[in-house]
This record gives structure tokens, sequence and C-alpha cells, in this order.
């Protein structure tokens, strides 16, 4: 067993690491082309909630939020087919694996400290991968949170690590990677490593032309294979040959290692292994092997007391775990079997049919009960809710809705929509029966005596002549013009009409800004209401007032074809028939007698 720890330290994926290590399809670069490897069997989940992981690092504002460790196995240390089909020796042991790596991960942090970690395997390869994804955080004593790494680049936590690793290797007899007979006799960098093991799953050898570093590499592992190439000098004679057919030439680093450089790529690719091991001399008095538990203890104590004086000024003092105890009792269970492995059926015994319909039965009858008891729980919370303040929400919205959507922009002939607006936030509460109805009348609140003299309330302009009148209101010359406020013809609102549903001040205001556009196209004029209620139209020197009483007079300098005529288009959008209160005549401007 290997414990690796992978280079990616963040993602701008808030669905990494969490998809690219427990789905089942994913999108991988297999030769030189990127295509979509199909993972059979699939990912298992054993330990965690991988979306509380990936809660917590989307939450971290830390520039590193997460590490992720592989623990590797060796064919031989685990049988795929057996601990997907839920082998309890080989389940207990994993466990085991998981439980200690967590306790050094976190040397001498509470478990209350820790963050939440998921735990997934990969099989699909043939052999067992362990993924461990940590948030890299901790939570000190007075809740604050520390940026923390489980595995800092410095060469104490490598000692830890294979520490742990020569460990459990001693406790369940499984293949040490690190030890001398077991050294790869070729091995490149790990991203090299891992191209060249997926095109090999494929059956995909590399090119020279399409990519030479790992063409090398996958020649480098043929002639080290050979019987030729087990030793340094064998391996250059043959090797210096393929290098020479690329654009790279071999140079000797320090040490037993050898680098390819290229003209045109700033990067050497260095190969190491047995195979380029020079011959050393045996030292005569080798040092006595120390016991991997002891050595384990040593550097879990020194690790603890460092993260305990980093992160809680020598607060924390956890126990050092009893590793003997641990790996016969570990703290952690695992699911019985993969997901896709059918569980072991039981030696079928007397009245097994029934009791299996009975065990149905009851699992039905417990989750009927549990959403019964649920929707009970949701009733009960929703019943004290006081729903008085969302009464009005609908209106309030209609009236922003009307606010946005239909205010018309200031241009000539259009409806300043400012005093639109301050119209609108003025609006008084509608008036309703004694049983909380709308009242269906077209009565807009106040009786028509606004000012108690028993006329409709006015605001005449400054006077104009008839030319500058005309250009204002946008009328033609032939439309005759009334000068006194007393000559021009009130209309009233019939109080007797049906309507479809109660008429709000916004469908009023709604309708003369309408109106308004129609019959005065090209005149600057505004829409507001006054201080008893009443709606006026207005232009530069005169009004159309229409009052809470339903009476509509004018005011002013309008022309009185043009005041007709709104008066009409007012009543078409209204919907509601208005009644003439004194007759005029028209072709001679007057009032009929």
């Amino acid at each position: 067993m290997l414990i690796g720890w992978s280079p990616h330290q963040a993602s701008d994926d808030p669905r990494q690491p969490a998809a690219y290590l427990l789905d089942r399809a994913v999108s991988k670069t297999i030769g030189v082309q990127r295509e979509w490897e199909v993972r059979t069997p699939a990912p298992e989940l054993l330990w965690g909630y991988p979306s509380v992981v990936q809660s917590a690092i989307a939450a971290l504002r830390f520039q590193r939020t997460t590490r992720t460790a592989t623990l590797s196995f060796d064919r031989s240390d685990i049988d795929v087919a057996r601990f997907n089909a839920g082998e309890k020796t080989a389940r207990c042991s994993i466990a085991v694996v998981i439980d200690l790596f967590l306790e050094v991960a976190f040397a001498g942090v509470p478990v209350a400290c820790r963050p939440s970690v998921f735990v997934g395997t990969h099989t699909h390869t043939g052999s067992l991968e362990i993924n461990i994804v940590m948030p890299r955080f901790v939570r000190t004593e007075t809740g604050k949170l520390r940026s923390y790494n489980p595995h800092p680049p410095m060469r104490g936590s490598q000692n830890t690590f294979d520490a742990l690793g020569d460990f459990l290797n001693a406790q369940f007899d499984w293949a040490n990677p690190r030890a001398l007979e077991r050294a790869l006799a070729i091995k490149g960098p790990d991203w090299a490593e891992k191209r060249v093991a997926a095109a090999e799953r494929h059956g995909v050898k590399f090119t020279p032309d399409a990519a030479p570093k790992l063409f090398l590499l996958q020649a480098a592992r043929m002639i080290a294979a050979s019987r030729h190439g087990q030793n340094r000098p064998g391996f250059l004679s043959i090797f210096r040959d393929v290098v020479a057919a690329t654009r790279h030439e071999i140079r000797l680093g320090p040490g037993d290692a050898i680098a390819l450089v290229s003209e045109t790529d700033p990067h050497p690719f260095v190969l190491r292994g047995a195979s380029l091991a020079r011959s050393e001399a045996i030292p005569s008095e080798p040092a006595p092997p120390s016991l991997p538990e002891s050595v384990l203890s040593k550097n879990w104590q020194r690790r603890a007391a460092w993260n305990a004086s980093e992160y809680a000024n020598g607060v924390w003092t956890e126990p050092e775990p009893e590793w003997a105890h641990r790996v016969r009792t570990p703290r952690l269970v695992l699911p019985s079997c993969h997901p896709d492995c059918s569980k072991p059926v039981a030696r079928p015994h007397r009245f097994a049919r029934l009791a299996d319909r009975l065990a149905v039965g009851l699992r039905h009858l417990r989750a009927r009960v549990s959403r019964m008891a649920a929707e009970h729980v949701i009733g009960g919370c929703l019943s004290i809710i006081d729903r008085t303040p969302f009464g009005k929400i609908r209106n309030k919205l209609e009236t922003i809705n009307y606010d946005i959507t239909d205010i018309q922009s200031e241009e000539p002939g259009g409806v300043d929509g400012g005093a639109l607006r301050a119209a609108l936030s003025r609006l008084g509460k509608r008036s309703r029966d004694r049983n909380g109805v709308q009242d269906p009348r077209p009565d807009l609140g106040n009786d028509r005596d606004q000012d108690g003299d028993g006329a409709a309330h006015r605001c005449a302009g400054p006077s104009r002549s008839n030319d500058q009148n005309r250009a204002a209101a946008g009328t033609e010359t032939t439309d005759p013009v009334r000068r006194n406020d007393s000559d021009l013809p009130r209309y009233r609102l019939d109080p007797g009409a049906a309507l479809a549903r109660p008429l709000r001040a916004v469908d009023v205001i709604r309708a003369m800004s309408q109106a308004a556009s129609e019959i005065f196209p090209q005149a600057k004029v505004t829409i507001s209401m006054g201080h008893r209620g009443d709606f006026r139209l207005a232009g530069a020197d005169w009004q159309i007032i229409l009052s809470r009483g339903g009476e509509v007079a004018g005011a002013g300098q309008v022309p009185v074809q043009s005041y007709h005529l709104f008066v009409e288009r007012l009543g078409e959008r209204l919907a509601l028939p208005l009644i003439s209160s004194d007759p005029v005549d028209l072709e001679h401007g007057c009032l009929s007698p």
C-alpha cells in the first residue's frame, strides 16, 4: 500500500473534486485525445457526505481549499472482486486504514474541531484505490476557522505518512512499494505515469511526433522490462538509440536520475528507477531496523505537539491512539458491499417467505407513518404563521409592476412619469364594506363637493393667446377654445353601471394616460393627484379634473372639441358611461339653453 497526494488543492468548478472521484463516467486524455472513460465498477462512497464537504470547500475564502490523498493497493493486497462483493476481512482492513489515516492527518486535533471528509473507491483499473477528500481547515476552540494543510511540503510530513504506510503494510502483510525488492525499474513524473497507465488500459501507443515525452517513457519501461535493460549501462546503451529518433538528448543528472532535454521544450523530463541505479558498496554494519509502531508513534507525537502549539496555543491535549487496539477495533463502519454487487443471500429457512413479506410490509408501514408525522409537523408549523402581512402583497406588486413597465418616457405628447409615480405613492385605501369586500361601484372616494361650494376643484393656469393654446394642446385651428372656466360642460360617471371588477386608482391613472396620449399627442401633459384625492390631467394653461366623486370638469384654456374627445376616450378606457351634466353647442362653442 502506498500513500500519495493530489497536486490539485483548489478548483473553479463547484462540483470538484467530488465529481471526478465519484462519477461513473469522466473525461480523460487517452493517448492524445480527450475521451469519456466509463468506470466499471463505478466508484463507491465508503464514508462521509460529499454534499457537506463540497459546501464547506465552497464556503472557504482561502487560496487553497482542499487536499486529496490517494491510497493505492497492489492487486495482491486486496482482491477487488471480493472487496466489492462484501468480504468482511477486506472491508474491515480498509476501515482500519481510513481510521488511522485520519488520526495521522489530524494528529492532536480534537474530533469536534476537524472538518467533514468523504472517502471513495476506484476499482475499475483492477486494483483498489482509496480517495480521501479533506477541506483545508480546522476549527479552533473559539470557533475560528484556520487554514490547515494535512500534508505540508516538509520532509517531516512525508516521513510521518511513510511511517503510517510501513505500519499498515506490516500489520496486514501487504506489499510495501518502498521496499528495495519492489522498486520500479523506471519511473517518470506522476502526470506522465497516469497518462501512460490510462493509454495502456485502452491499448494506445504513443508516437514520437504527437507526444515525444510519453513515447520515451513508454519505450523506457519496455527496455527496463527486457533482459538487457535491467542495469544502468545496458539500459542506457539501448535507450540512447531511441532518444536519438526524437529531438531530445540525454543528460545525466545528480544521483541516479537522467534528464531528457530538448531545445524546443524548457522543461526537462526526468526519469528514475532501479534500472538507472549505480552499483554501490553495501555498508558493513547496517543500522538495526526500528519497529514500525514506534516510528509511527514518534512521528505522531511530534506532529500533534506542533498542531497544538500552532492552532490552539497548547490547549489541545489529545491522547495518542492505541495503534494496535485500533487495528482490531476501528471506529469506522463501512457499507457491507458495493451498491452494484448483490448482497450475500442467507440460507433459506422455515417460514422465510412469510418473514420477507412481513418485513416488506413493516417497511412500507414505517414509511407511511414517517410521511404522516412529517405532514403533521409541517401543517402545525404553517398553522401558526400570521398571514395578515401577506394580504396586500398582490396590490403592492401590481402597483410596482405598473410603475416599472407602463410609465411613459418624458417626450412631447407623453405623460410625466415623475408626477405619475408621485400620484401612485399617495394612493389611499380602497373603500370596503363592513365585511371587507371591495365596493363594486365606480365611486372614486369623496363627494364632488371638494371645496364646500358645490363646484369642482379647479386650478386654472395663466391666460394665453389662441395660437399659443393651439400649439400647446396640439389641436387644429378650427377647434373652438373656451377661455372661461364656467362655460365648460361637466360629466359624471354613471353610478348605476356594473363593473367587471372594482375600479382602482391605478386603473383611472392608466386610462387618463392612454386617453391623453391619443387626444393631446403633441402637448406636454402631466397626471397627478390632488390633496383631496382627485385626479388631474394638466397642460400648459389648462386642467381636466376627475374628482373622487366621479365628476369630470375642465378648467383653463382647453379646446372644447379636445375636451369632449378626451372625456369620450376616458369613458371607453374605464368601460363606464359618462353622463353630461351641461349640454353644449359644439358648433358655436356655448352652452345650450
